[in-house]
């Protein structure tokens, strides 16, 4: 059901019709929100990414696919802005109280982070799959797109990214 309220909702913009963005953010925005904050600590700029993520995605919305789901495409723009963003700050030379700010605002993200949960055990690509396929309830096939990586690798990273929640808390089933 939700798949086919995003196909809607996707032709709608196509028309320029922007009424439904309301529904397509609450259906989208933890994912993105996840994709920028692994990568960006400071909330107020990862508010103004995610805003940044989607004025993009609307800009583009030609190349969205009717049929496709946008979730892989709405979360590679904010993975590349997110990252475009840091690069910005690794070229500029900057005082050692500013880059502490940006890599280290736990304060400030944590609220948000908290309701991650067990997720937040990971680090670097365990992560991003078990989001991508757990929150933004992508398919593998897609996360390896987003990824560019092979299928058989996400899949790979999945299943170590699950021993090791399972080793962490215990496996209740015994298993």
């Amino acid at each position: 059901m939700k798949k086919v309220r995003i196909n809607e909702i996707i032709k709608e913009f196509k028309e320029h019709d922007y009424q439904s963005f309301d529904e397509f953010y609450e259906m989208t925005n933890r994912l993105v929100y996840i994709m920028i904050a692994k990568i960006i600590k400071d909330k107020s700029l990862i508010e103004d990414l995610m805003q940044d993520t989607y004025v993009k995605f609307l800009e583009n919305i030609k190349s969205v696919s009717l049929n496709a789901n946008p979730t892989p495409y709405l979360a590679q723009i904010a993975k590349n802005l997110a990252i475009n963003e840091i690069n910005k700050y690794r070229k500029v030379e900057l005082d050692d109280e500013l880059v502490l700010s940006i890599k280290d605002d736990k304060d400030e993200s944590e609220s948000r982070t908290v309701e991650l949960g067990i997720i937040d055990y990971l680090n670097g690509d365990d992560h991003e799959v078990v989001t991508m396929h757990i929150v933004g309830e992508m398919k593998f096939k897609e996360i390896s797109k987003v990824m560019n990586k092979p299928l058989g690798t996400v899949l790979w990273i999945y299943n170590r990214a699950i021993k090791k929640l399972r080793d962490k808390v215990g496996d209740k089933d015994g298993k």
